[in-house]
C-alpha cells in the first residue's frame, strides 16, 4: 500500500479514476488493518461492500483522535505522534505515525507544487521543533527549513517570544534578495501589533514570499481576512500576489494551499492526492456546490490512520476548492494559531 501511495504521489497529476481507485483500495486496506476504524464502520453499517467511491468511505470526527487510539500499528511501534494544539478545554488531539516517509514526502511534493521550488532564506515565526516536538507544524517548517532554506534561515519565535529586534535586524540584512517569511497567523498579528508601536515597516525584495497558517478568528484580537492580507502586503512592500495561505492540520498528513487575490476570497486548493466535500453537519449527505456544510477530507497519505476526516470547519465549495468559512457554532478553538498566541502571550505575561 505504501509503495502505491508514494508512486501515486510523485505522479505530475491523477485522473478521478485513478483516485477514486486507490482510495477505495487504502480504505480496504485501513478497514482490515486499524481495529478501532473497523470498529466505527461497522456500527455505521458500512463495510468493504458499501464503499463504491471514495465519497463512501465513512470519515471519523478530530473529536475521535481525542479519545481513541486509531493506527495500524501499535503505539510503541510508532516513530512520531503529532498532537493538536489543544482546545479551550486543553484536550488535545492525537496522530499516530508508523513512520513519516509518505508524510514528508507529501508535505514537499505539494509545497513545491504550491508554493516555491526555489532555495532562498526563510524567516520562521513559530518554534522549532525542538521546543515543540509533538507540532506537525513544526515539523512541516524544519522539513521545509532543510530542503528549501538556505543555511543563515532562522527562527524568530522561541521560549522566549517573537524576537523581534532579531527579525528586524534579518529582514533588514536580506533587504535585496528574494526570501519567504512563514508563520502561523496569529504571529503575523502579534507583528502587525509590535511593528506599529514602532512605526515600523519590513520592506522586502519585489519577489519575496509570506507564507502563514492556521487563521485567527477565533481569538479576541482578529482581523477581517480580507485586512490580514493587505497589512500583510504592506508591512512587507510586496504585492498581494506573493502571499501564500495553507490550511493543514494534525489530523490530515497533506495540506491546502490558497494563492492570495486582492479583495476575493482565499479558495484553498489541493494536491492530486487530497479530495474534500462539504457534507451537512445533522445527514452528512454532501451539499450542492455553493452552499455551506462542513468539510470532510481524504487523504491518500494517512496511509497509518483513517483516509477520511470530518472536521467543525464551515466551507463553501468552488471551482477550483474551498472557501473556508470558520470553524461551526460552538465548535472549541483549535489549530496552530492557537499555539502560537500561548508561546506570544504568555511570554508577554
Amino acid at each position: 500500500m505504501k509503495q502505491a501511495i508514494q508512486t501515486f504521489i510523485e505522479k505530475p497529476a491523477a485522473s478521478e479514476q485513478n483516485f477514486n481507485e486507490l482510495a477505495i483500495d487504502l480504505f480496504k486496506h485501513l478497514y482490515r488493518k486499524n481495529n478501532a476504524y473497523q470498529q466505527y464502520c461497522r456500527r455505521k453499517g458500512i463495510g468493504i461492500l458499501q464503499v463504491q467511491t471514495w465519497k463512501d468511505i465513512p470519515s471519523v470526527s478530530t473529536e475521535a483522535f481525542k479519545n481513541t487510539f486509531l493506527s495500524t500499528v501499535p503505539e510503541k511501534e510508532c516513530a512520531r505522534v503529532f498532537m493538536t494544539s489543544g482546545t479551550t478545554s486543553g484536550k488535545q488531539g492525537k496522530h499516530y505515525h508508523a513512520d513519516l516517509e509518505i508524510y514528508d514526502l507529501s508535505a514537499l511534493r505539494s509545497f513545491r507544487e504550491f508554493v516555491s521550488d526555489e532555495i532562498r532564506p526563510m524567516a520562521i515565526l513559530f518554534p522549532n521543533v525542538q521546543e515543540m516536538p509533538n507540532s506537525s507544524l513544526a515539523h512541516y517548517l524544519e522539513l521545509h527549513r532543510k530542503h528549501f532554506g538556505t543555511e543563515d534561515s532562522r527562527h524568530f519565535v522561541t521560549k522566549n517570544g517573537l524576537q523581534l529586534e532579531a527579525f528586524m535586524r534579518w529582514i533588514k540584512e536580506h533587504a535585496n534578495i528574494p526570501v519567504i517569511v512563514l508563520g502561523a497567523s496569529y504571529s503575523f498579528v502579534h507583528l502587525f501589533d509590535a511593528l506599529e508601536e514602532q512605526g515600523e515597516s519590513l520592506p522586502l525584495h519585489a519577489d519575496s514570499l509570506i507564507f502563514d497558517t492556521g487563521g485567527f478568528k477565533s481569538f479576541s484580537r482578529t482581523l477581517e481576512e480580507n485586512v490580514f492580507y493587505n497589512k500583510l502586503a504592506q508591512i512587507f512592500h510586496v504585492n498581494i500576489e506573493n502571499l501564500i495561505n495553507m490550511y493543514g492540520m494534525t489530523e490530515l498528513s497533506t495540506q491546502y494551499y490558497a494563492k492570495i487575490t486582492k479583495n476575493q476570497p482565499s479558495i484553498k486548493q489541493a494536491p492530486h492526492w487530497l479530495r474534500f466535500k462539504v457534507v451537512d453537519p445533522i445527514t452528512g449527505e454532501e451539499v450542492p456546490k455553493g452552499e455551506v456544510g462542513i468539510l470532510v477530507h481524504i487523504d491518500l497519505a494517512n496511509i497509518h490512520s483513517v483516509p477520511a476526516v470530518q472536521t467543525s470547519d464551515l466551507a463553501i465549495e468552488r471551482d477550483t476548492g474551498f472557501e473556508l468559512l470558520g470553524r461551526q457554532a460552538n465548535a472549541e478553538p483549535k489549530g496552530c494559531s492557537l499555539s502560537a498566541k500561548e508561546w506570544l502571550e504568555e511570554k508577554e505575561s
